[in-house]
């Protein structure tokens, strides 16, 4: 039998999978709004929203991240398809409200 003083509860682990998601939100936080000051600088320039060749590295790379973490990649290129769709919609936005 083993020691269950030494394993966590559930209530423990809940407690940190709280705290993870947590930095996940405030990562996601960061990273939006790293990507609203891209949004303003590509309308400055007059670059378009998407830039397809910047997109198809990027999934590469977190594939290979998720794989090197032992995560389900597929799943995290859907994360990452949702949050450009997000960032896409904005910077379009970004566009509409400088009248370009």
């Amino acid at each position: 039998m083993s020691d269950q003083t030494q394993e966590p509860d559930l209530s423990q682990l809940r407690e940190q999978i709280d705290v993870v998601d947590a930095q996940w939100v405030s990562l996601l936080g960061q990273r939006f709004a790293l990507t609203r000051q891209v949004g303003y600088l590509k309308a400055e320039l007059g670059l378009p929203a998407q830039d397809e060749a910047r997109e198809s590295h990027q999934r590469l790379r977190l594939a290979i991240l998720a794989e090197d973490q032992g995560i389900d990649a597929t799943m995290v290129l859907h994360m990452y398809d949702e949050v450009v769709k997000h960032v896409l919609e904005e910077h379009e936005a970004i566009r509409r409200d400088q009248g370009l």
